[in-house]
């Protein structure tokens, strides 16, 4: 049985079809394309570009430190954020990086700081990447 990649025009797959190649098992909208998945990769593990099936990377960022004072003062710093990476920050608030910059992400870094002492996840999302998940450890000012 074959695995169907139903895509949009970013390369995103937004959903996965196994079975027959049939335009009305498939289904995609005016706005999406069709390509045949194959191999081990899945809509988690691949994207579309150029109109080839193509492995996620993972994301090039670096973290200076993992936990910090929850001061509201000490901060970690997340850099190498690629353009077109969506920042999902611990309150649900998202960021979009483009062009390596919004009103939030600029330069393709992030800043993080907390006053209130816990463990925050940060997500990042992008097209061409791996999901990734960073987690920062508040701990209590001494």
């Amino acid at each position: 049985m074959k695995q169907w990649a139903i895509y949009d025009n970013t390369g995103f797959i937004d959903r996965v079809y196994y079975g027959p190649e049939t335009e009305a098992m498939i289904q995609p909208s005016e706005f999406e394309s069709v390509i045949e998945l194959g191999g081990t990769l899945t809509d988690r593990t691949a994207y579309v570009v150029s109109g080839q099936v193509k492995p996620k990377r993972v994301f090039p960022t670096a973290l200076d430190k993992s936990q910090i004072v929850a001061d509201g003062i000490d901060e970690c710093v997340i850099t190498n954020i690629p353009a077109g990476t969506t920042v999902k920050w611990p309150d649900g608030q998202t960021d979009e990086v483009t062009d390596g910059q919004t009103d939030e992400v600029t330069d393709g870094e992030v800043r993080f700081a907390v006053d209130l002492p816990g463990t925050y996840i940060l997500k990042l999302t992008a097209v061409a990447y791996l999901d990734k998940e960073i987690t920062i450890a508040a701990i209590p000012a001494a």
